[in-house]
């Protein structure tokens, strides 16, 4: 297990991920796991494997190959009138106590989906130790199921892990109905709902060393043919909620626009959609923001599951006070998770962990958000929201949005003067 004195101030770059793997793997004196068989693996070995994996390489592209049995479009398999719930937990693959704790706290559900990003590199060892249960791995797995996106951090060792070891663990665990993720692409959806995870993470590198986020990643050719030919994303008027692990726009870091443009060029104009993503480690929430086509898009970051959220790094920003936290690029930003949880050695104040459950009933979503509460074994709800859709028209309306814990001595940083502005044009 990982201390998360580890990740502070961790670097997303290729270099600094793979030069911690190697340092994680030659000071353990033995691998802790099986790791599928590999226990007499010495640590020679971890240092050429992981040396070798240096570089932006990729590993081949994994699709739905035989689209009659499996065209990655999984039915919710709970009655479209029932209560389904959705764990969304993202940048959670740390292999830390806190890690651990958000992994029990999120445990009663349904569905459970990992947006992406097993530190350091999502080699084979590090996939065993968060997902495999025959290795200690405290993945919250659904009881009807469980999926997988891609991130930026599997890359870093080509994604062969991500696509060899952790796919076969995901997709729909019911009898008779059940079938594996064999993509990095998926779509979970009843009468009223569609669930689409969306892979930005396999062009997400950029440079021989993969130094450099790439801002120019788009969708593989592969997951733009699914969505056109199979999904057929504009073909009915069910509620669309996409999930992705990179951001498309931020208030706070690089934005990354391609899967947007794309996705806004297969639904018509004035189809609103929700947007959830994690890579940026805070829970963060935007007011409507424009698609190319018009469509409003209401986004929020969850990736705060695994990795420490080192608050006072966004105070690098330009005062909230000025609606102008960065550059300039407000992007309706309505509020963002700045409660102090600890303060570690040097001063560095961490925020707190969390993860998104999200209610499924009928043409209702509930969309509840949830912190780790000061460590303790039950998790807090501190923000939620209700949405409903109209599959005549497709209509998406915001019902309601509650902040939980406004009147606490922790307040969130609020941007906009009316928390509703989250979910109302």
């Amino acid at each position: 297990m990982k201390d998360k004195k580890e990740f502070i101030g961790m670097n997303k770059s290729s270099v600094v991920s793979q030069l911690k793997s190697i340092w994680d793997s030659i000071v353990d004196r033995k691998p802790r796991y099986d790791m599928h068989g590999l226990i007499e693996e010495n640590k020679f070995t971890w240092f050429i494997k992981n040396l070798c994996n240096l570089g932006n390489s990729h590993f081949k592209y994994q699709h739905y190959p035989n689209p009659k049995v499996n065209n990655g479009i999984f039915k919710i398999q709970n009655d479209s009138s029932a209560l389904t719930t959705v764990a969304l937990l993202s940048d959670w693959a740390s292999d830390t106590i806190e890690s651990q704790l958000i992994a029990r706290q999120a445990a009663k559900n349904d569905y459970s989906i990992h947006l992406g990003d097993t530190y350091y590199v999502g080699n084979k060892k590090e996939i065993a130790v968060n997902f495999n249960t025959d290795h200690a791995g405290t993945w919250p797995y659904g009881e009807l199921g469980s999926f997988a996106l891609l991130g930026n951090h599997e890359m870093y060792s080509s994604g062969k892990s991500y696509f060899q070891q952790l796919l076969p663990y995901m997709g729909n665990f019911v009898k008779e109905h059940d079938k594996p993720q064999q993509a990095s692409f998926f779509c979970l959806e009843n009468d009223y709902w569609r669930i689409i995870g969306l892979d930005t993470g396999y062009y997400s590198l950029k440079g021989w060393l993969g130094i450099k986020a790439n801002l120019n990643l788009d969708l593989h050719d592969q997951q733009k043919k699914w969505l056109e030919e199979t999904v057929k994303i504009n073909d009915d008027k069910r509620g669309i909620i996409i999930l992705s692990h990179h951001q498309c726009f931020s208030a706070f870091e690089d934005e990354f626009p391609n899967p947007a443009k794309y996705i806004s060029s297969l639904i018509e104009p004035g189809r609103d959609i929700l947007w959830l993503w994690g890579h940026e480690h805070w829970f963060s929430i935007y007011g409507a923001n424009k698609l190319a086509n018009g469509s409003n898009v209401f986004a929020r970051c969850v990736g705060n599951s695994g990795m420490p959220v080192e608050i006072n790094r966004k105070k690098k920003a330009k005062s909230p006070k000025s609606s102008d936290p960065t550059d300039g690029r407000n992007r309706n930003l309505v509020l963002y998770d700045n409660r102090q949880r600890e303060i570690l050695d040097r001063g560095i104040a961490l925020g707190y962990n969390g993860f998104v459950m999200m209610e499924i009933k009928g043409n209702s979503v509930t969309i509840n958000y949830y912190d780790d509460n000061d460590k303790q074994e039950n998790a807090r709800k501190i923000l939620q929201e209700e949405w409903t859709i109209d599959i005549a028209t497709g209509k998406l309306t915001g019902i309601n949005i509650t902040d939980l814990i406004k009147n606490s001595d922790k307040k969130f940083i609020v941007f906009a003067s009316d928390i509703t502005n989250a979910i109302t044009v």
